[in-house]
C-alpha cells in the first residue's frame, strides 16, 4: 500500500485533473442527487420510476443493434 503523495497521484491516469483531498469542497448528501435523475423518471412520489428506465434502455439497445445491422449492410454492399 503507498501512503505517499505520489502514490496518490500515480493512481491518477491523467485523463482527469487530480487534486488532494483538502481542494474538494465540502458537500452533504442532499447535494448529490440534486439534478442527477431526469424528471422523466421521477415517480409520483419522487423516487425512480424503474419501469421507464427500463423501457429506455431497452428502447436504446434497439438502437444499437438497428445502427450496427445498418452499417453491416452497408459494408456488405460496397463489396
Amino acid at each position: 500500500m503507498i501512503n505517499s503523495i505520489k502514490g496518490h497521484y500515480y493512481q491518477c491516469d491523467g485523463s482527469l485533473p487530480c487534486c488532494k483531498n483538502n481542494d474538494v469542497a465540502e458537500a452533504s448528501t442532499d447535494d448529490s442527487l440534486k439534478g442527477g435523475i431526469p424528471a422523466r423518471y421521477l415517480d409520483e412520489r419522487g423516487g425512480m420510476d424503474l419501469e421507464r428506465v427500463r423501457l429506455d434502455q431497452r428502447e436504446a439497445r434497439r438502437q444499437v443493434v438497428r445502427a450496427m445491422i445498418r452499417s453491416i449492410k452497408e459494408l456488405w454492399h460496397r463489396r
